[in-house]
């Protein structure tokens, strides 16, 4: 007895022993599925993508940007600014405007020869990856082996068909093998995705059924931007010239900390006297934008995408524009910019003061139409939010289910773009921001919707260099230089000792 007690023992040690063992081998499900997370999509595509363009600076970029963000303090001159700004100064804040003031007359960073060495590899940087996109997209399309063209040559968006070979018996047309049958195919290209464009092999993620697959008439990927940005040649004026106008808003109150400084983050904001709160936390980069606007007292504005509607609460700050228009196709997001102005202007719901001066509309930003015309434009669009692509799974744009979606984000930009030239006067400007470091919605939105303005509307405008102007913020924030400047405009890249951003910032002013 004692002995059959002693081997059921043993089996069931064996037996907790194998399941040990079993259990310490295996990832957890929950695990596997948190690497494959969306966010983790964007990261990945992000060290390949920025990894390249921007070489070794894509590194402390990568660790600012998973690290929380920093902000600013927006003053609302509807409450109480002056004792909101002396107790703001008390906890070791800053006044903006005072930093950019001594600041101003000591940043001579680049020098004409290292900014074309840099620009020159930023290029060569593109350009390779652009390479490599399309060899991974030839080889994933087309089949390989001996027979396959050594060369695909691309005219006006058409795939010209390879000169093919000559069967070495041209008799034999019954009893070809595999290879020889493909060597003579005739391709359909009614329907193809063209490898031309450069697309992702994130494109190709989910099966589409042959009759389902769309052409360039449905989107324009996101890589075929890429060429507006890495383009040498023009066939329209491209004209940059540097910004004299720029100029601080004199009522623009904003504080904000040093770089390194040991208090960075701001209380939470409080209610003022006259039922308003005190200030508007924002992302400091995000006052570039509207600093780039360069207001001047009665003009009409418009905000073209305006929710939540930071931007469009600062442009009010400034106490500058005459009429605001703030717009959005998203009725909840709409509803966000509604909110916001409740919490900020005084009497806001109630006063019809606000009403003739602020005006919020729900229009598609590409269709949008005035017959007045705009003295200034703000276009922020839409974009791949890098920040929140990879430090949130919630809502991302690099979702299986948003392929597509996050495909014609370049499209969809530079049609906003083109409608805010045609939207704003003659000798009024225009300021494109994103909060992406991808060049092809940067600048090569930039380049692609100065194109088609020109060749669809005649519309010219000239690119402002606010490199000069910029050049007072280094104490505060850090914008990208070498690899990581753009050519059309700026650039805030996130960084540990000022965590703004990222965001692009390009100002151009319609000349005809």
């Amino acid at each position: 007895m004692n002995q059959i007690q002693n081997i059921f023992k043993n089996a069931q040690i064996n037996t907790y022993c194998v399941l040990q063992a079993r259990f310490k081998s295996k990832t957890h499900w929950a695990q596997l599925r948190k690497k494959t997370g969306p966010k983790y999509k964007a990261l990945n595509h992000f060290d390949d993508f920025y990894g390249s363009v921007f070489g070794s600076k894509w590194d402390s970029m990568r660790e600012a940007l998973l690290r929380k963000s920093k902000y600013v303090a927006l003053i609302n001159n509807y409450g109480d600014p002056e004792e909101t700004m002396d107790y703001l100064a008390q906890r070791g804040a800053h006044c903006l405007k005072n930093l950019m003031s001594i600041q101003k007359n000591f940043h001579d960073q680049y020098t004409p020869q290292k900014e074309t060495e840099t620009k020159n590899n930023q290029d060569k940087n593109l350009d390779n990856y652009i390479s490599k996109l399309q060899n991974e997209d030839i080889a994933k399309i087309y089949p390989q082996g001996e027979n396959i063209p050594e060369k695909l040559e691309f005219s006006n968006n058409k795939i010209l068909h390879a000169e093919q070979k000559q069967m070495e018996n041209p008799e034999i047309s019954k009893s070809y093998t595999l290879d020889q049958a493909l060597e003579q195919a005739q391709i359909d290209d009614s329907r193809i995705i063209h490898p031309s464009m450069g697309l992702s092999s994130e494109a190709l993620y989910q099966y589409v059924p042959a009759t389902k697959i769309k052409g360039l008439d449905d989107w324009v990927p996101e890589s075929f931007h890429y060429s507006f940005y890495s383009k040498r040649d023009t066939d329209f004026p491209l004209i940059i010239e540097p910004e004299t106008e720029f100029e601080f808003p004199e009522h623009l109150k904003v504080m904000t900390y040093e770089m390194n400084s040991e208090y960075d983050k701001f209380p939470e904001p409080k209610r003022c006297k006259t039922g308003v709160f005190n200030y508007y936390p924002l992302d400091g980069a995000s006052v570039l934008g509207v600093l780039a606007m360069c207001l001047r007292g009665g003009e009409r504005a418009l905000d073209l995408c305006a929710a939540p509607g930071g931007k469009a609460l600062a442009a009010l700050q400034t106490l500058l524009p005459d009429v605001l228009v703030c717009n959005d196709a998203s009725v909840s997001r709409s509803n966000r910019i509604t909110r916001i102005f409740s919490d900020y202007l005084m009497d806001y719901e109630v006063g019809n003061k606000w009403q003739e001066r602020v005006l919020i509309t729900r229009v598609d930003g590409r269709i949008f139409t005035d017959d007045q015309g705009f003295d200034t434009v703000l276009v922020d669009v839409p974009c791949t939010t890098d920040r929140h692509s990879v430090t949130e799974d919630e809502n991302n744009i690099f979702r299986p289910d948003r392929v597509k979606e996050r495909l014609r984000i370049p499209e969809m930009q530079t049609q906003l773009l083109m409608n805010a030239l045609r939207l704003v006067r003659v000798g009024g400007a225009v300021v494109y921001s994103t909060c992406s470091l991808s060049p092809a919605q940067n600048d090569g939105v930039v380049r692609a919707a100065l194109q088609r303005a020109f060749g669809e509307h005649s519309v010219v405008a000239s690119i402002r260099d606010l490199t000069k102007p910029f050049s007072a913020l280094s104490s505060t924030l850090r914008l990208g230089t070498g690899q990581a400047r753009p050519k059309y405009g700026q650039l805030v890249v996130p960084d540990i000792a000022a965590n703004f951003g990222p965001a692009y910032i390009s100002r151009l002013v319609r000349i005809k």
